[in-house]
């Protein structure tokens, strides 16, 4: 199985970051924006990691993304749709498809056993091109780096 990635949310980390800051500040969200922009990247990995130790996901999900999957069975592909009901596919052709999930969605895939290969190769597209490498460690850890 192949797993390209085909579109992502712009801006993921600071748009987790700014998610995750609004939910406990009453300031007016361009204040919550500056105040990110300025304290830069490792300020969001450090709410990140907040948010992924204080088990708030929900944070997660504005971070989207599409992927083409290519060579999957259809008893494969019907198995993880089942299991993961935020997560979307549709049959191209063949054993090729069109996946839309959240970040919540491939957090809880890599936490899954039975799901754990296919996340390690999402998050190894997504180290591959260097899209959201904040979030990638913070979430996956070395092991990412490994697939």
């Amino acid at each position: 199985m192949k797993v390209s990635l085909v579109w992502t949310s712009p801006n993921p980390e600071r748009t987790i970051a700014v998610a995750m800051r609004r939910c406990y500040s009453t300031k007016p969200i361009e204040e919550i924006e500056s105040e990110l922009e300025q304290k830069g990247p490792e300020y969001w990995k450090y709410l990140l990691g907040k948010a992924m130790q204080d088990k708030s996901l929900d944070v997660l999900e504005h971070f989207t993304l599409t992927l083409l999957v290519e060579g999957a069975a259809e008893s494969e592909a019907g198995d993880i749709a089942r299991r993961f009901p935020y997560l979307r596919m549709t049959r191209l052709q063949g054993s090729d498809w069109l996946l839309s999930m959240n970040a919540r969605t491939l957090v809880e895939l890599w936490r899954d056993p039975r799901a754990n290969s296919f996340a390690s190769q999402v998050a190894g597209e997504l180290e591959r091109l260097g899209v959201c490498p904040v979030f990638n460690e913070v979430a996956f850890g070395e092991r990412a780096h490994a697939s």
